[in-house]
């Protein structure tokens, strides 16, 4: 996240920028705060937070990276009404140091959306992720890597609300300007086979994130977290499209990956386990 220099408080402040929540496989969207015991990782930025929040105080640089960091893992962990209750604490902190309007809103606006549209709001989280978009939008230009992260997010909005003209419209004007950061021009290769399954099916989808996937490995990104998540994704199209040896094989491998980058207990990891478990029975039962 880089935030914008002002006189604030907050002047100086180093944000990493942290992975796209949106990319991680989704098999389930409910909440999982409710029913599932809170992973290390969670307790870990909650405990992060707590400790410099006493140290330093709510508008320290350090107590709000954390806060953004323990947002963004709440999110990752599909516990999205907790996400959401972090995100509009951060919300509230960053439109106190710079404004209702400044474009540093467009993080926290980000962080609600996605929490949002995980309890199934999703008209009140396209309004948020709209707003996100535009305020970066309007301060770094259309071509900066930050509004542009956030178009393809608001493409997905669109499409999953059934405005996909909206959608292929917003991802087309944006498309050639991806090109030119390689790891966003897959996320847009794999958001392009997302419009195109939910327009055309799931073999009109396969030729695209089998492209997709030729270019993370030929940049060296066919051990990452989000290499695991596509070839996941292309193992479902294999699998809608009838061809179950393809989806195994596809994710086979996405589970070697998604073990050594996500971790065992990370949702997108369990998904991907349950997915290649059931391929698995369902050919020593002799289906195909």
């Amino acid at each position: 996240m880089q935030i914008i220099r002002t006189s604030s408080v907050l002047c100086g402040a180093v944000f990493a920028i942290l992975t796209v929540v949106a990319d991680v496989p989704a098999a389930y969207s409910q909440d999982a705060s409710e029913h599932v015991a809170k992973p290390d990782q969670v307790v870990a930025a909650e405990t992060a937070y707590s400790d410099l929040l006493a140290k330093y105080g709510v508008a320290d640089p350090k107590t709000i990276q954390s806060l953004f960091a323990l947002a963004q893992t709440l999110n990752a962990y599909r516990r999205y009404e907790e996400a959401e209750q972090r995100g509009r604490e951060l919300l509230k902190t960053f439109e106190d140091a710079y404004g209702p309007e400044h474009p540093n809103t467009g993080y926290p606006l980000d962080i609600l959306a996605t929490a949002l549209k995980g309890q199934g709001k999703s008209a009140d989280a396209l309004k948020y992720r709209e707003l996100g978009y535009q305020r970066l939008a309007n301060h770094f230009g259309p071509a900066h890597e930050m509004p542009l992260q956030r178009a393809r997010l608001l493409a997905i909005d669109y499409a999953e609300l059934g405005k996909v003209d909206e959608a292929r419209s917003l991802l087309d004007a944006n498309l050639a300007r991806a090109e030119k950061i390689p790891p966003l021009h897959a996320q847009y290769l794999n958001t392009k086979a997302f419009l195109l399954k939910t327009t055309d099916g799931a073999e009109a989808a396969i030729p695209v994130m089998e492209d997709l996937l030729g270019l993370e490995r030929s940049h060296g990104l066919d051990q990452t977290s989000g290499f695991a998540s596509n070839l996941y994704n292309l193992a479902t199209l294999y699998l809608e499209a009838g061809d179950k040896q393809k989806a195994l094989d596809a994710s086979s491998e996405a589970g070697m990956i998604a073990l050594q980058t996500y971790g065992p207990d990370h949702p997108a990891a369990q998904d991907i386990f349950k997915f290649q478990t059931e391929l698995r029975e369902a050919k020593q039962r002799g289906e195909f």
